[in-house]
């Protein structure tokens, strides 16, 4: 049975922010699917006991008086959504996500941050996972944002949930968007897309040698691995672009930008403390 026919957990967070070592998590879900069993939804409200930057509550609408009102302790919560996702994958259930590389690091530290050392150490391991954006990035790895000389339709944009949807024909408006639960919903369709696309997943030996295979014929375990490698060169790509390596007219450079190549769970940066405080973000970029 392929892994895109079997159970999957469909995992996102919403968030005080974009930076996975030091934002909080204000909202969670966590949906198993598939395999011809009935669905199962764990979502949570966290009261993250920072306040919630208003880009970030324009983004999910979760104010900071609504989840200290309303949301569960932190630490509780995000020790639930750790043994939640590590039960998963001790029972063979590949964690499904977009960009949930973000997701999964940002877990990790808020585990550290409460105190749950043992249950962050076998996060940083955790495996299968399946993240729609690593995949969806391979397979149209140069698709501008907009429409120009090259690309004059409308297969253009990011890589973002909601575009990649749109471009994928899954339902998904930008209203709809930015909520845990049709998140992850989204995420699980998407891949379940993806996992049918022989022609376009590129030239490489699949597991009996067999070239343009589709996802859905890969062992979840080699998946797996192929992801992290196409992430880490992903990543190195655009460290050199950032530091001008591969720009005729660099502009913006930052020679000392470096990027992170690990995915899916990310080491805590140099000095980090759990006490450390998000930098402001910029509105357009909380995700």
């Amino acid at each position: 049975m392929s892994w895109h026919t079997g159970r999957l957990a469909l995992f996102d967070l919403e968030t005080s922010g974009v930076d996975p070592h030091r934002d909080r998590i204000v909202t969670a879900a966590v949906i198993e699917v598939g395999a011809g069993h009935r669905a199962t939804t764990r979502t949570w409200l966290v009261n993250p006991v920072i306040e919630i930057p208003q880009g970030a509550t324009d983004v999910h609408g979760i104010t900071t008086e609504h989840a200290r009102t309303h949301g569960r302790d932190a630490a509780t919560s995000v020790k639930e959504i750790g043994v939640d996702l590590l039960s998963c994958v001790g029972s063979g259930v590949p964690i499904v996500g977009h960009n949930v590389g973000y997701d999964l690091t940002l877990l990790h530290a808020e585990l550290v941050r409460h105190g749950h050392k043992y249950l962050a150490a076998s996060l940083s391991g955790i495996k299968p996972v399946i993240d729609t954006m690593v995949i969806e990035k391979h397979l149209d790895p140069y698709r501008p944002g907009k429409p120009n000389g090259r690309r004059p339709d409308d297969a253009c944009g990011p890589h973002t949930l909601v575009e990649c949807c749109r471009l994928w024909g899954i339902p998904l408006t930008e209203d709809d968007a930015h909520g845990a639960e049709a998140d992850a919903l989204a995420a699980g369709r998407l891949a379940w897309r993806l996992a049918h696309q022989p022609d376009r997943f590129g030239q490489f030996d699949g597991p009996r040698g067999v070239d343009r295979i589709s996802p859905a014929d890969w062992p979840l375990d080699r998946l797996h691995d192929w992801q992290a490698e196409q992430y880490a060169r992903s990543a190195a790509s655009f460290q050199a672009y950032k530091r001008g390596e591969q720009r005729k007219k660099p502009d913006d450079v930052d020679p000392t930008f470096v990027a992170n190549t690990q995915w899916p769970v990310a080491d805590l940066p140099a000095g980090w403390s759990p006490d450390q405080l998000p930098a402001p973000a910029i509105e357009s970029e909380v995700a």
